[in-house]
Protein backbone atom coordinates (compact mmCIF):
# COMPACT_ATOMS: atom_id res chain seq x y z
CA UNK A 1 0.00 0.00 0.00
CA UNK A 2 1.41 3.36 -1.03
CA UNK A 3 0.42 6.22 1.22
CA UNK A 4 0.96 9.79 0.15
CA UNK A 5 2.66 11.79 2.84
CA UNK A 6 0.95 15.08 3.51
CA UNK A 7 1.44 17.66 6.21
CA UNK A 8 -1.61 16.25 8.00
CA UNK A 9 -0.27 12.69 8.05
CA UNK A 10 3.15 13.95 9.13
CA UNK A 11 1.56 15.72 12.11
CA UNK A 12 -0.43 12.59 12.91
CA UNK A 13 2.76 10.51 12.92
CA UNK A 14 4.99 12.96 14.81
CA UNK A 15 2.60 14.44 17.37
CA UNK A 16 2.85 17.91 18.88
CA UNK A 17 4.97 20.25 16.72
CA UNK A 18 6.31 21.87 19.90
CA UNK A 19 8.31 18.67 20.54
CA UNK A 20 9.77 18.30 17.03
CA UNK A 21 13.47 18.39 16.34
CA UNK A 22 15.03 20.71 13.77
CA UNK A 23 15.11 17.80 11.31
CA UNK A 24 11.38 17.16 11.84
CA UNK A 25 10.62 20.83 11.18
CA UNK A 26 12.72 20.77 8.02
CA UNK A 27 10.97 17.60 6.80
CA UNK A 28 7.58 19.16 7.51
CA UNK A 29 8.50 22.27 5.51
CA UNK A 30 9.67 20.16 2.56
CA UNK A 31 6.48 18.11 2.59
CA UNK A 32 4.47 21.34 2.63
CA UNK A 33 6.30 22.51 -0.47
CA UNK A 34 5.99 19.29 -2.49
CA UNK A 35 2.81 17.59 -1.26
CA UNK A 36 -0.22 17.99 -3.48
CA UNK A 37 -2.87 20.28 -2.04
CA UNK A 38 -6.01 18.59 -0.79
CA UNK A 39 -8.82 18.54 -3.36
CA UNK A 40 -11.71 20.93 -2.76
CA UNK A 41 -14.73 19.47 -1.00
CA UNK A 42 -16.97 20.27 -3.96
CA UNK A 43 -16.20 20.35 -7.67
CA UNK A 44 -16.93 23.32 -9.89
CA UNK A 45 -19.91 21.40 -11.31
CA UNK A 46 -21.25 20.74 -7.80
CA UNK A 47 -21.01 24.44 -7.01
CA UNK A 48 -22.86 25.39 -10.21
CA UNK A 49 -25.70 23.07 -9.17
CA UNK A 50 -25.66 24.69 -5.73
CA UNK A 51 -25.85 28.13 -7.35
CA UNK A 52 -28.84 27.05 -9.44
CA UNK A 53 -30.63 25.79 -6.33
CA UNK A 54 -30.01 29.11 -4.55
CA UNK A 55 -31.27 31.02 -7.61
CA UNK A 56 -34.46 28.92 -7.62
CA UNK A 57 -34.92 29.65 -3.92
CA UNK A 58 -34.39 33.37 -4.51
CA UNK A 59 -36.96 33.41 -7.31
CA UNK A 60 -39.53 31.55 -5.19
CA UNK A 61 -39.00 33.85 -2.21
CA UNK A 62 -39.24 36.94 -4.42
CA UNK A 63 -42.53 35.69 -5.93
CA UNK A 64 -43.90 35.10 -2.44
CA UNK A 65 -42.71 38.53 -1.29
CA UNK A 66 -44.43 40.17 -4.26
CA UNK A 67 -47.66 38.27 -3.57
CA UNK A 68 -47.59 39.20 0.12
CA UNK A 69 -46.91 42.84 -0.73
CA UNK A 70 -49.90 42.91 -3.12
CA UNK A 71 -52.08 41.61 -0.28
CA UNK A 72 -50.77 44.29 2.08
CA UNK A 73 -48.59 42.08 4.26
CA UNK A 74 -45.59 44.40 4.19
CA UNK A 75 -43.69 42.90 7.13
CA UNK A 76 -43.93 39.34 5.81
CA UNK A 77 -43.07 40.58 2.31
CA UNK A 78 -39.95 42.28 3.68
CA UNK A 79 -38.85 39.10 5.40
CA UNK A 80 -39.12 37.16 2.14
CA UNK A 81 -37.39 39.92 0.17
CA UNK A 82 -34.44 39.67 2.56
CA UNK A 83 -34.50 35.89 2.14
CA UNK A 84 -34.43 36.30 -1.64
CA UNK A 85 -31.52 38.74 -1.41
CA UNK A 86 -29.62 36.34 0.86
CA UNK A 87 -30.26 33.44 -1.55
CA UNK A 88 -28.96 35.53 -4.47
CA UNK A 89 -25.79 36.28 -2.50
CA UNK A 90 -25.30 32.57 -1.81
CA UNK A 91 -25.81 31.81 -5.51
CA UNK A 92 -23.29 34.45 -6.52
CA UNK A 93 -20.66 33.03 -4.15
CA UNK A 94 -21.38 29.44 -5.22
CA UNK A 95 -20.91 30.34 -8.90
CA UNK A 96 -17.28 31.24 -8.11
CA UNK A 97 -16.47 27.77 -6.74
CA UNK A 98 -15.91 26.12 -3.39
CA UNK A 99 -13.13 28.31 -1.93
CA UNK A 100 -15.18 31.46 -2.51
CA UNK A 101 -18.37 29.84 -1.25
CA UNK A 102 -16.62 28.60 1.88
CA UNK A 103 -15.25 32.08 2.52
CA UNK A 104 -18.72 33.56 2.05
CA UNK A 105 -20.29 31.04 4.44
CA UNK A 106 -17.65 31.74 7.08
CA UNK A 107 -17.73 35.49 6.61
CA UNK A 108 -14.06 35.72 5.61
Amino acid sequence: MTRTLTTDTFRDQHGDPATWSAADLDAYMVIGEIAPPPPPLFTYRDMQAEAEAWEASAAAQQRLADELARKGHTIAAGIHRRGARDARQHAQAARLGWPYYEAFLNGW
